[in-house]
């Protein structure tokens, strides 16, 4: 079952980043597709972590225990807030 919600969570379009926790206590979370390799038959993930280092997380599908949708940040514009002028 988690085998399919994974690759369900990756395929979705658009994308939405995800937390996996685990049964030991861990949490990964995923931002983007591009962090995530999911060999085909396979009940291994493994995800990169985002922050500049080289760690990747291993991660058993049988280990899992939930998945949690973060909802995306909708920014308008360049993202930045719009500023008032100066008087």
């Amino acid at each position: 079952m988690l085998v399919d919600q994974i690759d369900e969570l990756l395929e979705n379009q658009p994308f939405q980043p995800f937390r996996i926790f685990t049964s030991d206590g861990r949490t990964v979370g995923v931002r983007s597709r591009e962090f995530v390799w999911h060999p085909p038959a396979s009940r291994m993930i493994y995800v990169a972590s985002p922050k500049g280092t080289e760690r990747v997380h291993m991660i058993d599908l049988f280990l899992v225990t939930r998945f949690t949708v973060n909802p995306q940040r909708r920014n308008k514009g360049n993202g930045h807030p719009k500023r008032r002028p100066a008087k």
